[in-house]
């Protein structure tokens, strides 16, 4: 995107050099009169366009990418629109103590500042003229952003009727998908007392293998290792007499969609899967949102989040349940099975809005 600013004596010139340089199609991000030193009014104009200025060098762009990069154009170019269409908001959110106290507040936290913009603005919108004190602010912006996010429990009914349920973990490399089975085998079996079984996908990490056969054999519940989608039938087969089978899955770069296409032909054997898709509190709000959007061809059943322990900011744990319709089950805490996870429910995420330490706006 190419932004300029233009001045002029009036502002049908300024806009006239606009159009000139920038074409019709151009975003006027704000205008404004100015005073020169000898009193001449002149005219700024700001503006924007997604189009490459002519006689530019034109990069080729790959395939797997040029679709995210019209997405994220018209991301920017819906945002700025919204900006200059909010005018009197905009306004508002930078001459008020508090409501632009609260706006830096919640980006130094991570989230995303068009949906707190948004939210922001319908959060005083339901105040109907009440005093914009912080506390009202905040309250009235945590109402709207709690109906956005919504929350699964994926385990609350699990019965045998129609053969074991199947639930698979999937996800990224080294987000903690092996640990987080881990940890709900341990519920499911001690507090639920669930017939479980267990399989690994994961052949390319034999410490993961490893590592989670010593867990089935704690918690004495059967493990078995699938190579091949046939492999996984025959595995899926042997635990019909089970409530419900745990499935680790290798975790791969899944920016990279051939790797999430193939892990989906795994699972197309007429059977119903239950995909968990683990992601890290750690990584990039913008990794994130790929992620997910990689994985909109599979049958998401919830978002778990783990890391949370590692990182002080969980702006972008928000940013994702508000942007997507996936909802949220459960959040890790930390290494230690089966301590360190817990259901997500409205109380934990809107704690992540407040500074640390603290419990009240």
């Amino acid at each position: 995107m190419q932004v300029k600013t233009f001045t002029a004596p009036t502002m049908e010139k300024a806009l006239a050099q606009v159009k000139k340089e920038l074409g019709p199609e151009a975003i006027i991000l704000s205008t404004r009169k100015l005073t020169e030193g000898l009193g001449e009014p002149c005219f700024e104009v700001s503006a924007a366009t997604e189009q490459q200025p002519f006689g530019a060098e034109t990069k080729a762009v790959p395939k797997d990418s040029s679709a995210e990069m019209i997405n994220d154009l018209q991301e920017i170019k819906g945002f700025l629109s919204l900006l200059i269409s909010s005018r009197d908001q905009l306004s508002q959110l930078q001459s008020n103590q508090p409501l632009a106290e609260l706006y830096h507040s919640l980006l130094v936290r991570g989230l995303d500042e068009k949906q707190v913009f948004i939210l922001l603005n319908k959060a005083v919108s339901d105040l109907n003229g009440d005093p914009l004190n912080r506390s009202s602010i905040f309250n009235a912006f945590c109402k709207r952003l709690v109906t956005k996010i919504s929350f699964a429990r994926p385990f609350r009914v699990v019965s045998n009727s129609v053969g074991p349920a199947v639930y698979t973990f999937v996800g990224p490399t080294g987000v903690g998908k092996t640990t987080t089975l881990a940890k709900l085998a341990a519920y499911l079996k001690i507090k639920r007392r669930i017939e479980l079984g267990i399989v690994s996908l994961d052949t390319y990490r034999i410490g993961a293998v490893e590592q989670l056969k010593t867990y089935a054999e704690i918690l004495e519940i059967p493990f078995v290792v699938a190579q091949s989608r046939s492999e996984l039938r025959r595995a899926l087969d042997d635990f019909s007499h089970c409530d419900a089978v745990l499935l680790d899955t290798t975790g791969r770069n899944y920016l990279n969609r051939d790797h999430v296409s193939h892990l989906r032909s795994l699972f197309e054997n007429g059977r119903r899967f239950s995909h968990f898709l683990v992601l890290s509190a750690t990584a990039k709000d913008e990794d994130l949102q790929q992620t997910i959007v990689h994985f909109r061809d599979m049958d998401i059943n919830s978002l778990i989040f783990t890391k949370l322990d590692e990182t002080v900011h969980h702006g972008c744990i928000v940013n994702q349940l508000v942007r997507f319709n996936y909802p949220v089950s459960y959040l890790g805490t930390g290494q230690r099975v089966p301590e360190d996870i817990e259901p997500a429910t409205q109380k934990r995420l809107l704690s992540f809005l407040l500074p640390a330490g603290n419990q009240a706006a």
